[in-house]
This record gives C-alpha cells, structure tokens and sequence, in this order.
C-alpha cells in the first residue's frame, strides 16, 4: 500500500473549534470539526494536568486558556469557532481502530511547558493571535 511511507496516513489540517469542556475538574479539552474531511473530534490537551493552576476555564465564553504562572496573563486560548492547527491519526489496537486528533496550533495550549523562544524562532516575523488571524509585526527600518 502507499501509505506506509512517510507520514503514514498522519495528516495536518486546519480546524474549528465547535465545542469546549470548560466544566471543572474536567479533563482540558475541545471538540473540532475538520472542514477537508468533514469529521468531527475531539482534542485532549494531554500535556496540561486537570489541576494545572494555569489552566484557565471560562464557561461564560466557551474558552480555554492557559496563563503564564508568574504575570498571570493568558498566553494561549480556544474558544468556540477558533481556528486551531491539528494532526489527525489513527490509532490502532488489536480489535478496533481510533481516529486521534492532535492540536498542533496554539502550541502554548499542545504542549505548555516547551520554553518560549522554541515556538517563535519556526514561526518566523508573523506571530498568530489566539483568533488565528496573523498579524504582521511592522519593522522600521532606520537609516
């Protein structure tokens, strides 16, 4: 078969969130849909503990965030109709097959404890806002 090969069937999409466990002492996740397929998932933040006190659970507004443990501020959040960056895989054991989905974007939110400057160098000049929208960072350019 040719899907044995790199990447495996592993496949990277956008996607959108549709719906987000904000209940407490939930595990942190979300579901998505993914528009190329039209399936439906669901993300499990696996790398932030259910008593993580930077998780951050806003019911009111259908979010999830997660805050810098010193300043407090939100570093990363998902909220209903956000566009995340997901890989999607099957996981297979002996007698059944699981469709995985992976959040890849916000990174903050994949996985909290990789340091800062890890994220910024691959994503170059352009940052992504928490609504997924990319923002250009001006530069002045002196003479």
């Amino acid at each position: 078969g040719g899907d044995e090969g790199e990447g495996g069937g592993v496949k990277e999409e956008d996607a959108y969130v549709l719906d987000v466990e904000t209940a407490s002492m939930s595990e942190p996740s979300f579901t998505v849909m993914v528009p190329r397929y039209g399936i439906e998932g669901r993300v499990r933040l696996t790398k932030i503990a259910i008593n993580d006190e930077c998780l951050v659970r806003d019911p009111e507004n259908h979010r999830l965030g997660y805050k810098d443990a010193a300043t407090g501020k939100i570093m990363a959040s998902v909220s209903v109709f956000d566009r995340v960056r997901v890989r999607i895989w099957v996981r297979s054991t002996r007698d059944r097959k699981e469709l995985v989905v992976d959040l890849l974007e916000p990174k903050i939110l994949a996985n909290p404890h990789v340091k800062d400057d890890d994220v910024d160098t691959e994503m170059g000049a352009s940052t992504v806002t928490s609504s997924g929208k990319k923002k250009k960072k001006k530069q002045r350019i002196s003479k």
